[in-house]
């Protein structure tokens, strides 16, 4: 009996273990968090606050979300930064303007560095570094090519370091592939729209965050089930947790 209890403990353990294995996510990461609960407030702690051209906040996945016309909406973000590893995740929702432009966050302009993120007209994710080795562009295999698709999360994930970029789409690795090596900027742009014009996002966001890190898929999934609220603020780490209260009770002043 006390051979069974003792490898019984032992799998409770191997199981706890398994389930916190991707609650390791650094608040210190996350340069730009927009949840849009009624606003465009960056809750990273950071200030890169979001300026808001027309939409209208309705119910999201979690929360609010915000609404945007395909035409003359969208929201205005600060430059946050050039790094080696950037990941961008997103609730997105899709109701019109099939086959064409539509801009998850696309840099102001088009110069080296610059990152544009959006639904090319092939109706595929695209991520573009401009002048990155290997060519500027990759893309998703996952089609946006109806407008009833419904809420979908998209996490596209690149590392100069590792030469890597990955897309996941609803938590699952859609596609891996080798390229790159040189930083992104975020620099000023727009989510929903670009500065030159034509590429409005016609739907709505939720939970658009940027982090300065390659998040795993483990990481990933969590975001995707729990949210970023509920995702640090019950990590085992008590440092982590509590970094988080005190970063999240300062961009609520």
């Amino acid at each position: 009996m006390t051979q069974i209890r003792i490898l019984s403990l032992l799998m409770l353990v191997a199981l706890f273990v398994v389930s916190f294995a991707h609650a390791d996510i650094d608040p210190a990461s996350i340069v730009g968090a927009f949840l849009f609960d009624g606003d465009a407030k960056d809750i990273s702690g950071n200030g890169n606050d979001g300026k808001l051209q027309g939409g209208k906040f309705v119910d999201g996945q979690f929360g609010k979300a915000i609404e945007l016309n395909g035409k003359s909406d969208w929201v205005v973000v600060p430059k946050m930064g050039e790094f080696e590893e950037i990941s961008i995740l997103a609730w997105v929702n899709v109701t019109g303007r099939l086959s064409s432009w539509r801009v998850i966050y696309n840099a102001d302009g088009w110069k080296v560095g610059d990152i544009h993120h959006q639904l090319h007209p092939n109706n595929k994710v695209e991520f573009s570094i401009h002048s990155n080795p290997g060519g500027n562009d990759q893309f998703s295999d996952f089609l946006f090519g109806q407008d009833n698709i419904g809420w979908t999360h998209l996490a596209t994930i690149y590392s100069a370091k590792q030469k890597k970029i990955w897309f996941y789409v609803n938590g699952e690795l859609d596609v891996e592939t080798d390229w790159g090596g040189n930083p992104g900027v975020i620099d000023v742009g727009r989510i929903g729209s670009w500065s030159g014009g034509g590429r409005e996002w016609e739907g709505m966001f939720d939970e658009v965050i940027f982090f300065s890190t390659a998040l795993d898929q483990l990481d990933v999934k969590k975001l995707v089930d729990d949210g970023l609220d509920a995702t640090l603020s019950v990590q085992p780490e008590g440092k982590m947790t509590t970094v988080w209260a005190v970063i999240k009770a300062g961009s609520m002043k």
